[in-house]
């Protein structure tokens, strides 16, 4: 485990996001997904937050270990696959794109592809924890 309070504070953070995303969309059908821009709204803004956690931890542990700083955050999950942190840089990269998705090109996120992801995909958030945990 890395010992850093800052990180571990971030991770718990992240435990926190991870359930409340979970529980709020527990049940949710895609189409009152997809028709609900309510809901739409906070499964982005959620997953948003979600991955700028990722990326905050990446950073951190990049410097505590000298691995220098990563020119953008997929550089950074690759870094940290490079450094032996995590086992591979997938699927966290995809979560990186999501992220850049929501946020520079939010007009075009596919209800279809966010539905997925919240539905689906969770565990990944709960994998890159425990490789965390584990490094």
């Amino acid at each position: 485990m890395i010992g850093n309070g800052i990180i571990q504070r971030k991770l718990a953070l992240l435990d926190d996001q991870v359930l409340k995303i979970q529980q709020h969309f527990q049940g949710m059908s895609l189409e009152r997904f997809s028709a609900d821009w309510a809901q739409r709204s906070i499964a982005e803004r959620s997953i948003q937050v979600a991955v700028e956690l990722v990326i905050d931890i990446a950073e951190r542990i990049l410097a505590l270990r000298n691995a220098g700083p990563a020119a953008t955050a997929s550089e950074a999950i690759e870094k940290l696959a490079g450094i032996g942190v995590l086992p591979s840089p997938q699927p966290y990269g995809k979560m990186v794109r999501l992220r850049n998705l929501v946020v520079h090109e939010y007009e075009s996120v596919d209800p279809i592809v966010l539905f997925d992801v919240i539905t689906n995909h969770l565990q990944d958030f709960r994998s890159f924890r425990d490789a965390i945990d584990h490094a």
